[in-house]
């Protein structure tokens, strides 16, 4: 008898977990959706600019479904700086792909316009809908020609005791990477440091007065592109200004957070 307990014991619990076993539904199941990426940087030239990023959704309709976007209250961005097209997922299908167009002559002349979009709806005979809540954040910006020639740094630190950027006795200074693979690096001398400084090219620290300084970089004809990246300011006394070889203020920076500068090549 216990033999044969057992025996219905086993198969009542294969049985069970049988039941248990959920097998995924792409036509009645539930319905996640998701923006491709997370973040864009759209460098929109004087005859404007398209990026490209995907909507997935996890199950496929009989009709076309129109994806619903909200712009979100951090953005910075106006209606007349982009466009969005291509908001249907046609039928049969499990993804769109939104283009988002940028206006040259709506966006800010320096600086940014963000744009941080967030799903809200996918039209379908499908209700049971969950949206990630991850944004994709835009940020639109103008881009010019680099005009070749003398770029003119002008360094400040309001205590007088040189930079200290990524690291509180000095740090790194403000590096400037070419496309060709040529980086500048300029900054105050720290007198607590010898690795932060006035860099030209070089890699030697020239002193200088701890309250400001001025080093010229020179930019070569055919330049396509430039990375400006500052270290940081461990103690919000660090200033520069950047003069393009036209004599405008084309970037800057006054105590904000380190990361890559946003360079106006259009003035």
């Amino acid at each position: 008898m216990k033999k044969y307990i057992l025996i219905l014991s086993v198969l009542f619990a294969f049985i069970s977990c049988e039941e248990e076993n959920i097998v995924f539904d792409s036509e009645n199941g539930q319905t996640l959706a998701s923006f491709s990426e997370s973040s864009i940087l759209l460098a929109t030239p004087a005859e404007g600019a398209s990026t490209m990023v995907d909507v997935f959704v996890t199950t496929k309709a009989d009709s076309d479904r129109t994806i619903s976007l909200e712009v979100d209250p951090s953005s910075t961005a106006t209606a007349d700086q982009y466009t969005i097209s291509g908001l249907t997922i046609p039928a049969g299908a499990f993804q769109t792909t939104l283009t988002i167009t940028s206006n040259f002559d709506a966006l800010p002349e320096l600086g940014r316009a963000n744009l941080v979009l967030n799903l809200v709806d996918v039209s379908g005979p499908n209700n049971d809908l969950v949206l990630t809540d991850t944004p994709l954040e835009l940020a639109l910006f103008r881009e010019c020609p680099i005009t070749p020639g003398d770029w003119v740094i002008n360094m400040t630190d309001s205590y007088g005791d040189g930079w200290q950027t990524s690291d509180g006795d000095g740090g790194d200074g403000l590096t400037i990477t070419l496309n060709d693979g040529t980086i500048f690096e300029v900054g105050l001398c720290s007198p607590y440091a010898a690795a932060a400084g006035t860099f030209l090219g070089d890699g030697e620290c020239t002193p200088n007065n701890g309250s400001e300084g001025t080093v010229t970089i020179t930019i070569p004809e055919g330049t396509e592109s430039i990375e400006w990246f500052f270290p940081g300011d461990n103690f919000g006394e660090i200033g520069f200004e950047i003069i393009s070889p036209d004599g405008n203020v084309a970037g800057g920076y006054e105590s904000a957070d380190a990361g890559l500068l946003t360079i106006d090549y259009c003035k």
